[in-house]
């Protein structure tokens, strides 16, 4: 399993897809995001689009990537959330955390 990383500008962007529920999906998204914060981006967008079901492990390893960047002063934001994603979200008050991406 692996989710492609894009770099535009100054931001580089991860796209998730399937759901966010095991230690196979968490290590991808981990890579991903090394694969980002190695090449100096401090701004990383996450695209959930494609994501039906995240559970704690799934939200872990978002809020694992978050960590890493704000202690570089750099910023975890999410495309826009639908379904059970954006609740999950809105439950765990993450939307008010991680700023999306308009």
């Amino acid at each position: 399993m692996e989710y492609p990383c894009q770099i535009v500008g100054d931001k580089g962007y991860i796209t998730i897809s399937g759901d966010l529920d095991s230690e196979q999906a968490g290590e991808a998204l981990r890579q991903a995001f090394n694969q980002v914060f190695d090449q100096g981006k401090r701004t990383v967008v996450l695209d959930l689009s494609g994501v039906q079901i995240i559970n704690s492990y799934g939200i872990g390893k978002v809020l694992m990537c978050y960590k890493r960047l704000k202690a570089e002063n750099g910023v975890l934001m999410v495309k826009p959330l639908q379904g059970f994603v954006k609740e999950t979200f809105e439950l765990l008050m993450l939307d008010k955390l991680l700023p999306v991406e308009s």
